[in-house]
């Protein structure tokens, strides 16, 4: 039975920062197909919108609800004039999808989009809009709080922690993620906007099609062994790799966005299947008719071996992909409760890894960016 309490239907007015990023475009159909109003943040609209406009067409997602808009989160007041902002007025809720993601940023490039720029498009939106919801997609690390102590969070005042040394540890795509999610919150909360950080698993290709963009952690790992270039598992057995398809993870963020039990909230988002990295790599293989790699590295050694710079770029790693690879177990129970409460059905994993497998085989590195 419905939960009056916590489950509300309202009609969202979206605005879409990353409309065009590998959640950003999945979700935005997600929206279009539930009946909600969208607008797509682009930088680029002139070529931009002709793609995502075929790309929905592909997908058979009507576009009669879908505006553009040009904008850059960097910039102030996102480089809009006030006639656009005019435009997006009746907007009331916010995901913000955008991030820059790659190994080896600097603190400063990482930080320009990832904190600044998230907390630039909040502020905007929320002296130019009727914002009623602003929704974050962080990252799944952030629920391991012995990860993020060891790192040198200071959990009960995040303002205390000493960031340089944080982006130094994990590498600054990790920490431009978890300094941005005490930033968002923290500035949320002082505009008296209420917010919901979703934190999803690393995700691969939607249970349909598989497609996935080649820059993707999941897509290179399968890039690396459909060439050969994985000749051990970068951990030991127990390890594995927390997952999240695309489209499983769209239809929880909408659904997240009006959801009253969540006001204030973060919800991770992953699958409940754990699958061993060891069991990962076989599937991927056999999937690519390749051989599978069966002897484990231990990670303390593989970090001393990629602090070398020409050997990491021989073994196409990066060690601040390591941390992603875990053992314990996430509290998935919030999620199940929210999936109870809006009749959500958990996709099939291994269907996804299939599909999203049989996209990279069949695929070259020409994708939407």
């Amino acid at each position: 039975m419905e939960n009056k309490q916590t489950k509300s239907h309202q009609q969202q007015v979206a605005l879409v920062a990353g409309a065009t990023g590998f959640v950003g475009r999945f979700l935005i159909a997600e929206l279009l197909k539930r009946g909600h109003h969208v607008f797509a943040l682009l930088r680029n609209p002139i070529q931009q919108q002709a793609i995502l406009e075929q790309w929905l067409s592909l997908k058979q997602v009507s576009i009669q609800r879908l505006s553009f808009i040009q904008g850059d989160v960097t910039k102030p007041r996102l480089g809009m004039s006030e006639q656009d902002w005019e435009k997006l007025s009746s907007v009331n809720t916010l995901y913000n999808s955008s991030a820059l993601f790659a190994w080896n940023l600097s603190m400063q490039q990482a930080r320009a989009v990832n904190v600044d720029g998230a907390l630039n498009l909040l502020r905007c939106v929320a002296q130019h809009c009727d914002l009623q919801r602003a929704v974050h997609v962080s990252g799944y690390m952030l629920t391991i709080l012995s990860h993020l102590q060891q790192a040198g969070v200071c959990l009960e005042q995040p303002d205390r922690t000493n960031w340089s040394s944080v982006y130094q540890q994990l590498g600054a795509y990790e920490a431009s993620k978890i300094e941005a999610h005490y930033a968002w919150i923290e500035c949320a909360e002082k505009l008296s906007i209420d917010w919901t950080i979703i934190h999803p698993a690393t995700v691969c290709g939607d249970a349909l099609s598989g497609e996935i963009p080649h820059n993707q952690p999941i897509a290179q790992m399968i890039d690396l062994l459909k060439r050969r270039k994985m000749s051990a598992i970068p951990a030991t057995p127990k390890h594995y790799l927390p997952l999240v398809s695309v489209d499983d993870l769209c239809q929880v963020m909408v659904r997240a966005a009006t959801d009253l039990g969540l006001v204030n909230q973060s919800l991770l988002v992953a699958s409940e299947q754990n699958i061993p990295l060891s069991e990962l790599t076989q599937m991927i293989a056999q999937q690519l008719n390749v051989s599978a790699p069966k002897q484990h590295v231990p990670l303390v050694i593989l970090r001393l071996i990629l602090k070398w710079t020409w050997l990491a770029k021989q073994l196409e790693m990066s060690a601040e992909m390591l941390s992603f690879l875990r053992t314990e177990q996430l509290d998935l129970e919030p999620l199940k409760q929210f999936r109870q409460r809006w009749d959500i059905q958990t996709g099939n994993l291994a269907d996804a890894i299939t599909k999203t497998t049989d996209w990279m085989k069949q695929t070259t590195s020409t994708q939407i960016v």
